[in-house]
C-alpha cells in the first residue's frame, strides 16, 4: 500500500449495535454535537415557521380579499399553517437524518484512522487557518481532524466558518485536504470558477494580484501570486499541471503557501465514503505532477483519474431537493387554490 492508499473497509464494515455512543463536544463552537442540539432545533423551526407563516398568513389574506373575502379570519391562519407544515416537517426529518449520519460517521472513522495509522480528532475549536479562505471569516471549529505525519504531512478535515452577509453572519463549511511538497513551489492561489461559488466567493492572500496563464486555463480558474513570483508561477503551471489541476481539482481551490499545498472544496464532503480517500489518493498524484512541472503525467496516471471522473462528480454533487421541494410548492398552491375557494363561496 502507497502512503496515500487507504484501507476503507472500515468505512463500509457492519455497525455493531453495541457500539458506544460517542462523547459530546456541544461546548465547542460549531461542533457536530452543538449542530444537532435539540434546543437549537427547536429555537429554529419555531422562528423560521413563525416567519414563514405570518408571510403566508399575508399572501392568504390578499387572496381571500381579492375573491370577496373580509380580510384575515380563523380560516387565514389554518390555511397558512398547512401551506407551511411540510417546511417544518422537512426541518425535524431532516435533523433526525443528520443525527443517524454524524453517528455513523462517530462510529466509523476513528476505526478507518486506527486501520490507517492516523490520528481523528472529531472536533476541535479553530483557530485562525494558514488558508486564505479560513483567514476572511470568523473560525468555528474543525470537524473530523485527521492528520498522519508519515504520510506526506497528510491533514484531512473540515472547517467550519462564519463570513458576515449583510448585517448577519452565515455559517459555511469547507472540506481541506493539506500535504506536503516535496521540492519547491512558489506561492500562489488558483481559485475554481466552479463549485459552490454562489455562496463562498473566491479569496486571495492580499499581496497576491492575478496572473494570466493561459486563455482556456483562465476561462476556468483565476490565478493569483505575489507580482515578483508572476514568471515562477507561470513556468510552474506547464499544460501537464494545467490538466493535473483541471482533471482532480477543478472543483476546488488550491492554495500553495510554505511548501505546503492545501485544496479546498467549498462544501463539507463525506468522510465516511470511500471515494472521498480515493480522491485524496489523486491529490497525491496531483502533488507529484506538480513536483515535476516538466514530465509529461503518466499514462497510468491519467487513466485512472480519468477512470474516476463520474466518482468525483457524484463526490461534488450538490444535494438533490427537487422532490421536497415539488411537495413545499404543491402545498402552497392547494392552500392558495383553497383561500380562493372558500372566500368566493362563503
Amino acid at each position: 500500500m502507497s502512503s496515500l492508499e487507504f484501507d476503507t473497509a472500515a468505512l463500509h464494515a457492519p455497525i455493531s449495535p453495541s457500539a458506544p455512543a460517542p462523547p459530546a463536544d456541544d461546548s465547542i463552537h460549531g461542533s457536530a454535537a452543538e449542530e444537532l442540539s435539540v434546543r437549537r432545533l427547536v429555537i429554529r423551526v419555531v422562528f423560521q415557521v413563525l416567519g414563514f407563516g405570518a408571510l403566508a398568513a399575508i399572501v392568504v389574506m390578499f387572496v381571500q380579499m381579492i375573491f370577496g373575502g373580509d380580510g384575515m379570519n380563523i380560516l387565514t391562519w389554518i390555511i397558512a399553517a398547512f401551506m407551511v407544515a411540510p417546511f417544518a416537517i422537512s426541518q425535524i426529518v431532516a435533523f433526525g437524518s443528520r443525527r443517524r449520519e454524524i453517528a455513523d460517521i462517530a462510529y466509523r472513522l476513528p476505526r478507518f484512522a486506527a486501520d490507517n495509522r492516523m490520528s481523528h480528532v472529531a472536533a476541535e475549536p479553530a483557530a485562525q487557518h494558514p488558508v486564505t479562505r479560513f483567514r476572511a471569516g470568523g473560525p468555528l471549529a474543525i470537524r473530523d481532524l485527521l492528520s498522519s505525519p508519515e504520510r506526506s504531512g497528510l491533514e484531512a478535515g473540515t472547517y467550519y466558518y462564519e463570513r458576515s452577509m449583510g448585517r448577519s453572519m452565515v455559517e459555511h463549511s469547507a472540506t481541506y485536504v493539506a500535504l506536503d511538497l516535496p521540492t519547491a513551489v512558489p506561492s500562489m492561489t488558483v481559485a475554481t470558477k466552479l463549485g459552490d461559488v454562489w455562496s463562498q466567493q473566491s479569496t486571495r492572500q492580499k499581496a497576491q494580484h492575478p496572473v494570466s496563464i493561459d486563455p482556456d486555463f483562465d476561462a476556468h480558474v483565476r490565478v493569483y501570486c505575489e507580482p515578483q513570483d508572476d514568471d515562477a508561477v507561470r513556468r510552474q503551471l506547464t499544460p501537464p499541471v494545467r490538466e493535473a489541476l483541471r482533471e482532480v481539482a477543478g472543483r476546488c481551490d488550491v492554495e500553495v503557501d510554505g511548501g505546503r499545498i492545501h485544496v479546498i472544496a467549498r462544501k463539507a464532503l463525506p468522510f465516511a465514503e470511500p471515494a472521498f480517500w480515493r480522491w485524496v489518493g489523486d491529490i497525491g498524484a496531483l502533488v507529484s505532477v506538480l513536483s515535476r512541472p516538466d514530465a509529461p503525467v503518466p499514462a497510468e496516471t491519467a487513466s485512472g483519474w480519468r477512470s474516476r471522473d463520474a466518482e468525483r462528480e457524484a463526490l461534488f454533487a450538490a444535494p438533490r431537493s427537487g422532490r421536497g421541494f415539488a411537495i413545499g410548492v404543491l402545498f402552497i398552491v392547494l392552500g392558495l387554490v383553497a383561500a380562493a375557494v372558500i372566500a368566493a363561496t362563503t
